[in-house]
């Protein structure tokens, strides 16, 4: 029977033309990033996802804007102050409230929130406030001693952790996040532009749903988020969630009776912020505004819930009394429009005082006028109330994006934006990005690197076993152990970068170690009086041998992988892999291939 048609060599044949068509990818797009770096290889790379050190990436320095508030209570009942104090922050700026140690600023796990000799409270909160608007919130209830802008390590850590699991969940797609000081994260990753990386990071996750301007949930009623799906009824991709605690009896009272009312399901609704935008952008957007109100409407019945001012050339007279009077209770004023709309006004702006002054959303080229206005008031959807879910008391909801491709993309963001909701709102410090450190140079280094490596293994294996075709084999299995790995990370979508390459160079190598362990037991049965045993029980030995040394390696890259973190864990899944995948394939192949050498050469030294 000739060899190609033994099982274990058709298997190995299939898994390299499989895997050499996926890393080929001749049915996808190249990636502009890749080509950009790499030149004609990324043609025949298309399966691949490249680390940064590659192909380049984006850096993003994200600031994480929380609050230290220190507070005199009053001197009646201290207790019931701070509980005032704490369920107005609460129900006002949106905010968890941590109580903290004024010393060390560590949260207070166990005992009084507050020192009772002094009656002084410190709490951390997860927005940015002005002591003004603090004052003007807590009343007769307590004395405002000091605000700062800080946030505790442990907050910080858990920011961190999350938006490590919205990127790269599994730590194998080379995403860095690292701590810079006491509230800055920097952010690398991997063909990202700075636009795409911010679309996933940008958002902190506090979800709200209204009804006729009642705000009937909130984030503490959402539970686990469900995998995007394409949804018959609603003709559009969907984003399933589950309400928990509280969230049914709620969606049940304030539901009753309201078939065919639209809800309004709000992403990051930004409450603590003035919108200015120009007239002329407000009517061919086709949205309605009220002036006494200082709020745009949808239509005449369905407000946007975020104040607003619009203008001509100028502010009117009410509009800037409104502006001067809520510098108090906003913290921040966003632009929306182009930067020659606001010409004759941005000096005005500017000297009103506020704490911020920021732009809004970059428009993409899929938004209309009218998605542009609702994605910077943070309104993600407006599904219909049907008679099915009216009045009861529902367990699973849905946010709805639209039915297309670029829809289908906001609706995964959205729900992992969701899943790894944030205790603090964050804003971008600055972003650039990141040329390629190694690129199309170092792939031709390393392709010559490989030829050398090659050329040598083929002439010390030669020298050892005097057999050309031993060498062939050894080699050829090298290079095909090589294809199947790199199939397998592009079917996982597992990054390439420089600890996955050590990854594969010692996968190699160790698979050399293997063949030779193999070809020795083949060829002399390994120890004294082997010629009595048989072809396959030497072959059995071998892998007895084998199986022993892969073992102990993937238990001691599992714990890698489990321990690990960012590129670490990308090092070991591919060791892994790597090993999995010569003990399945490589290595029975490569030992059929042999044998079947040596009986080859038995044959002919008998017939001769």
């Amino acid at each position: 029977m000739p060899v190609f048609k033994e099982r274990r060599i058709a298997l190995l044949l299939v898994a390299v033309f499989l895997s050499a068509m996926l890393v080929w990818g001749p049915w996808g797009a190249i990636d502009p990033k890749t080509e950009e770096a790499l030149g004609w290889p990324s043609q025949y790379t298309r399966g691949l996802r490249f680390g940064v050190d590659i192909i380049g990436g984006s850096r993003i320095i994200l600031k994480l804007e929380a609050s230290h508030i220190t507070i005199e209570l009053a001197t009646e009942n201290t207790d019931q102050a701070y509980a005032n104090i704490r369920a107005i922050f609460e129900e006002n700026l949106y905010t968890s409230v941590i109580p903290i140690d004024p010393e060390s600023g560590l949260w207070i796990e166990e005992g009084p929130p507050y020192d009772p000799s002094t009656r002084i409270v410190a709490v951390e909160i997860g927005v940015p406030v002005t002591e003004n608007q603090i004052e003007n919130l807590i009343g007769d209830y307590g004395e405002v001693l000091n605000v700062e802008s800080k946030i505790s390590e442990k907050w910080r850590d858990e920011v961190k952790d999350s938006l490590q699991a919205r990127v790269d969940p599994l730590g194998t797609l080379g995403v860095q996040f690292r701590s810079l000081g006491a509230n800055l994260i920097l952010f690398e990753a991997a063909g990202l532009t700075p636009e795409e990386a911010k679309e996933l990071l940008g958002h902190q996750g506090r979800l709200e749903i209204f009804i006729e301007n009642v705000l009937v949930l909130s984030s503490e009623d959402i539970g686990p988020v469900d995998l995007v799906e394409y949804s018959l009824e609603h003709q559009s991709w969907v984003v399933p969630f589950r309400l928990i605690g509280e969230g049914p009896e709620k969606w049940r009272i304030y539901s009753s009776g309201k078939a065919g009312y639209p809800t309004g399901i709000y992403l990051d609704r930004p409450f603590d912020a003035i919108v200015i935008l120009s007239q002329q952008l407000r009517e061919n957007a086709g949205l309605i505004y009220d002036e006494n109100a200082r709020m745009l409407y949808l239509d005449p019945t369905l407000p946007l819930l975020v104040d607003a001012v619009e203008f001509q050339e100028n502010f009117s007279y009410d509009a800037l009394e409104f502006l001067y009077e809520q510098r108090g209770v906003k913290t921040r004023i966003i632009l929306l429009g182009e930067e020659a709309d606001f010409k004759n006004v941005l000096g005005t702006i500017e000297n009103l005082g506020y704490p911020s002054i920021e732009n809004a959303p970059e428009r993409r080229e899929d938004w209309s006028l009218f998605k542009w206005v609702l994605e910077t008031c943070g309104l993600k959807s407006m599904p219909i109330i049907s008679e099915g879910v009216a009045g009861k008391s529902e367990t699973r909801m849905v946010i709805t994006t639209g039915g297309g491709e670029e829809d289908e993309k906001e609706a995964k963001i959205l729900r992992e934006v969701l899943a790894r909701r944030l205790p603090v709102r964050i804003s971008y410090e600055s972003e650039t990005s990141i040329e390629a450190r190694l690129g199309v140079e170092f792939l031709k280094e390393a392709l010559i690197a490989g030829i050398v490596a090659l050329l040598g293994v083929w002439i010390l294996v030669y020298s050892r076993y005097r057999h050309w075709l031993i060498g062939l084999a050894i080699i050829g299995t090298m290079i095909c152990e090589l294809i199947i790995t790199l199939g397998a990370a592009s079917v996982l979508g597992w990054t390439i970068g420089l600890p996955e390459l050590g990854a594969l160079i010692i996968v190699i190598g160790t698979g050399i170690d293997h063949q030779i362990i193999i070809t020795d037991e083949v060829l002399r049965g390994g120890l004294p009086g082997a010629k009595m045993v048989s072809l396959s029980a030497r072959v059995s030995r071998a892998f007895a041998v084998i199986f022993v040394a892969v073992a102990t390696t993937i238990a001691a890259m599992t714990l890698l992988a489990i321990m690990g973190f960012g590129q670490m864990r990308g090092f070991a899944l591919i060791i892994i892999t790597g090993l999995l995948i010569a003990v399945l394939v490589t290595r029975p192949a490569y030992a059929r291939m042999v044998s079947a050498i040596v009986m080859r050469r038995q044959s002919k030294a008998i017939s001769s």
